[in-house]
């Protein structure tokens, strides 16, 4: 039986890009057709309510890169490169430029939530927050992106790693809701118990 632990670099097994080339600040559109995934979209737990998501309309010379079920959105700015995996995105979607778009290409080597859950792990994050140290705004380049390398266990045990992540993030949200719960049942005695005492 081989051991031997399978790595590859990222761009051998993913495409990357980066967002819609917006020119300029992303003009609104009440009605417009296309959504937009920005940074501000993206948290821990995955992409936020597609009601949230920025509409606008678009003038492309060529038909836009659409995101799509799977992809793996990571942040191109700020100390943190968060990975997410997108889940049922609405029908056309684009990301702002601030985001890099990763699609696995390689489905017989690597989950695209597997992927994305290492790309949140420590090694991964330190090599790419290495790799955007001494940047004034902490940019990602593309190539520092397709350079990272990833390792690529059996497809069972990946299913498992995710299946393991996705039950610790949901204990801790319930965790979340339960303290919340818990500091408005505070609030509301403490504001009973002062009202008594000032009458």
């Amino acid at each position: 039986m081989n051991n031997i632990r399978r790595t590859a670099k990222l761009a051998d097994i993913a495409s990357i890009r980066q967002g819609h080339p917006f020119r300029g600040a992303i003009t609104a559109v009440s009605d417009g057709p296309v959504r937009v995934i920005q940074l501000k979209n993206l948290s821990a737990a995955g992409v936020h309510d597609p009601a949230d998501l920025l509409r606008t309309r678009l003038h492309p010379r060529k038909a836009p890169d659409w995101v799509q079920e799977g992809d793996v959105l990571l942040a191109a700015r700020g100390a943190q490169p968060l990975a997410v995996l997108l889940c049922n995105p609405p029908a056309e979607t684009v990301c702002s430029p601030h985001l890099y778009v990763i699609r696995v290409i390689d489905h017989e080597r690597v989950m695209p939530a597997f992927l994305a859950w290492q790309l949140n792990q420590e090694r991964a994050q330190e090599h790419l927050r290495r790799q955007s140290a001494g940047s004034r705004q902490q940019s990602l380049r593309k190539a520092s992106i397709e350079e990272l390398r990833v390792q690529l266990p059996p497809l069972l045990l990946q299913q498992r790693m995710v299946s393991l992540a996705r039950a610790a993030q949901l204990e801790k949200h319930h965790c979340e809701q339960m303290i919340a719960a818990r500091h408005q049942e505070l609030a509301r005695y403490a504001a009973h118990i002062l009202e008594e005492r000032a009458g």
